[in-house]
This record gives structure tokens, C-alpha cells and sequence, in this order.
């Protein structure tokens, strides 16, 4: 990367960039701004030139983000952002034309059985969704009562395992929404490469999937298993093993596209700084579990960021000693804390190449835990205008950014 006269940084023309997308949920609607504004080429961290992005990677809803900007080679990407755009808008959102989002509905919610304004649309939609609603919970509470008598332990235990929350969601609009709007071929055949992360429900692995992985039902469901968010989407099924959410162990996928041979990683996530998100004057669990979360999940972020930023300082520290230059005890303590992650690289064939990091997230809180699942169309459109304005009003010292010396 290189610099102009107003510190702005270049694109280099030998650059892989990386497009890197965290998880969630509706929060992903600012992913799509953020991109909209990087593929326009109106963003300072661009040099106002459009991005050429060729590795894609993402957790929960930036892995279906990352997988519809990778499923149109034909296309560049800043057309390909906009038909993104479009999905969101069209697909994605809950407005009242469409009764309901593309993601999620609640089981047995019976506004949604007597919405008139539905039945209009799809009379007959309103008695099958509460037949087959009726079915699934009478088949469920048969499974759970089984079990209930089966299963050795004590009474409270046992009631407990009666309990299952994620029984009220339904994940079918989602299920038709990667059905409906990914061409799995296109990502497969595509240049661009697609890393997506998902988690072992058995083992707490991390499993990274891949463009050839995207074919028929394993592709779909890799993607679906992704987004599986454990307490509220059910585990999916694939080749065989269960699997959640990729959040659970890597919410921001940075070190598989670095593997992937990105160099210039655009990263994305959808944490606030914690220091802007006020505490309560009065305690409450949600907004309890809602700070730990944050706080977990912005951590483990900037514990991956700052990774980078060490090789960064380890490879000036040999470039430095390969100059015959002396070398201090800081110098030593740089070169040692990523020596094993430099040889590891080196033996495999690729070494580590100096990365540049370029962050971008809402620096307040968008609407907390719940509004995650808030796929209302005006919200929607206001996270894409945010993130468009995040991205277009970049400021390197004020994001702190990765910059190779």
C-alpha cells in the first residue's frame, strides 16, 4: 500500500485484499453499506478507487454475505453489491407486503394466523403454517416426554431438558432464502474465493468451508449451519456432523482469509466500542448477557488484530537483522512472540507477507442483543445508509488501522 500527499492510502496492483465479515444477524445490513462504498470506490481506505476484492470470508450473516459476493464471478463486485443490496431490501426485511422477514418467524404466534392483511396476499399461507405449527410441537413434546421418562437424573434436570426456546422460532424462510437467492455453481466456479465459518457442535472445532464445498445440499447447509446462532437456531446437519453458529469460536474470520493469502484485509464487524454503550442505572439480565457479549466478542476481535500487528513488527525485526542491524531486547520480543507462526508458514510454502488492516464497525451500540433480530425494512435501510457512511468517512488513526512500516 502506498501513501498520497493527504496520508490517503493506495491500492497496490500486487495485493491480495480480503473482504472479512462478521456475524450478526440483522446487523448484517451494515455490512452491506460498508461494501456498497468500498465496491463504488467512495471510501479514503481505498484512495477512492474501487476495491477488487478476491478472498470473502464470514461468520453467521456475513458468511451469506460473503457467499452471495462470491456467487456471481460475471459481475463486478460493485454490480454484485447491488443486487446484495437488493435482497436485503426485497427478501431479507419484514415489511408488511411480504408478512414477515427472511430469516426467522415465531411457532405459534397467533397474530400471525389472523393477519388479515396477509391472507390477502397468500390466503391458505395462514392455516398451513398453523397446521404444520401444530404438528411440529405435538411431534416435539412426544420427543421431549420420551425422554423425560427415559432419561436417569434428577426430577429438576429433567424438567429443565423439557425446555427448549429455539422450539418457537422457525428457521423455514431461511431455509428458502439460501434456497432461493445463492447460485451455489457461480461459487463454486468462482475466482473469488469464499471462506466460511462454522462451529462442531460435537467437538467446539472450527470448521472452515470452502468454494468446493458449496454443492447442492452441503452447500446450502454450511452456510445455513453458519448462521446457526445455538439457543435460537437449531444445530445443522453436515456430511454427517452437527454444526452452529462459526461466532462460537471465530466471530470475525480474519486469520483464514490471511491463509487464504490476503494481504489487505477490509474487516467489518458489528461491535460498538464498549466505552460508548452506557451502563444501566438499573440491572437487568438482558442487558447483563448483552455486555458480556460485546465484550467477548470485541475482545476476541482485537486479540486477532493485534495477532496481525505482530507478524507485522516480526517480519521488520528479520528484514531488520538481514540488514546486519543491531537488535534490541524489544526487537528480540517481537521476533519471538510470532516465530513459530512465521516457520509454520514458511515450511507450508507461504510465507506471511506484511498486512495491512483497514476496521470498520459502529462505534455505539445499534439496538443491542435484540436488535439483532429486528428485520424490519426501515431498520435495514438505515443500517446499509450507516455503514455506506461509516465506510465513506474512513479514518485510519481514528479506527486504528494495520499499517506496514
Amino acid at each position: 500500500m502506498g501513501r498520497d500527499g493527504d496520508g490517503l492510502v493506495k491500492q497496490a496492483t500486487d495485493e491480495i485484499y480480503g473482504m472479512i465479515l462478521s456475524g450478526g444477524g440483522a446487523y448484517g445490513a451494515y455490512e452491506v453499506g460498508v461494501m456498497k462504498a468500498l465496491f463504488n470506490g467512495e471510501s479514503p481506505a481505498t484512495f477512492y478507487t474501487p476495491l477488487n476484492a478476491g478472498v470473502f470470508s464470514g461468520t453467521s450473516v456475513g458468511a451469506f454475505n460473503a457467499a452471495v459476493m462470491t456467487m456471481l464471478p460475471e459481475l463486478d463486485l460493485s454490480s454484485t453489491a447491488g443486487q446484495l443490496e437488493k435482497i436485503w431490501i426485497n427478501d431479507i426485511s419484514d415489511s408488511r407486503e411480504r408478512c414477515g422477514n427472511g430469516v426467522y418467524r415465531f411457532r405459534g404466534n397467533p397474530f400471525s394466523y389472523l393477519d388479515l392483511e396477509c391472507a390477502r396476499t397468500g390466503p391458505t399461507e395462514p392455516f398451513a403454517a398453523l397446521a404444520g405449527d401444530t404438528m411440529f410441537f405435538a411431534q416435539d413434546f412426544f420427543r421431549r416426554s420420551t425422554n423425560f421418562f427415559l432419561t436417569p437424573g434428577s426430577l429438576p434436570r429433567r424438567i429443565l431438558q423439557m425446555v427448549d426456546l429455539s422450539a418457537l422460532i422457525s428457521i423455514e424462510p431461511f431455509r428458502d432464502l439460501v434456497g432461493d437467492s445463492l447460485h451455489l455453481e457461480g461459487i463454486y466456479q468462482s475466482d473469488r474465493l469464499l471462506r466460511i465459518a462454522a462451529t462442531n457442535w460435537q467437538t467446539g472445532e472450527l470448521k472452515i468451508f470452502k468454494n468446493e464445498d458449496m454443492t447442492g445440499e452441503r452447500g446450502r447447509h454450511a452456510i445455513m449451519a453458519s448462521a446457526a446462532i445455538p439457543g435460537v437456531f437449531p444445530p445443522v446437519e453436515v456430511a454427517g456432523d452437527m454444526y452452529v453458529d462459526g461466532g462460537v469460536v471465530m466471530n470475525t474470520p480474519l486469520k483464514c482469509a490471511i491463509q487464504a493469502g490476503a494481504t489487505t484485509l477490509h474487516v467489518v464487524y458489528l461491535d460498538p466500542d464498549i466505552e460508548n454503550v452506557p451502563i444501566k442505572k438499573l440491572y437487568n439480565t438482558l442487558d447483563t448477557i448483552d455486555r458480556l457479549f460485546t465484550i467477548a466478542m470485541a475482545t476476541k476481535t482485537n486479540e486477532d488484530i493485534d495477532t496481525a500487528l505482530w507478524v507485522n513488527e516480526g517480519l521488520q525485526v528479520i528484514e531488520r537483522a538481514s540488514r546486519g542491524d543491531a537488535l534490541s531486547n524489544a526487537d528480540m520480543l517481537a521476533f519471538i512472540r510470532v516465530a513459530s507462526e512465521i516457520q509454520k508458514r514458511i515450511a507450508a510454502g507461504s510465507p506471511y507477507k506484511k498486512l495491512t488492516i483497514h476496521r470498520y464497525h459502529p462505534h455505539d451500540e445499534l439496538g443491542g442483543i435484540l436488535g439483532m433480530l429486528d428485520f424490519e425494512q426501515q431498520t435495514i435501510l438505515r443500517l446499509i445508509k450507516r455503514g455506506f457512511k461509516d465506510a465513506a468517512q474512513h479514518d485510519c488513526a481514528a479506527s486504528h488501522c494495520i499499517l506496514p512500516c
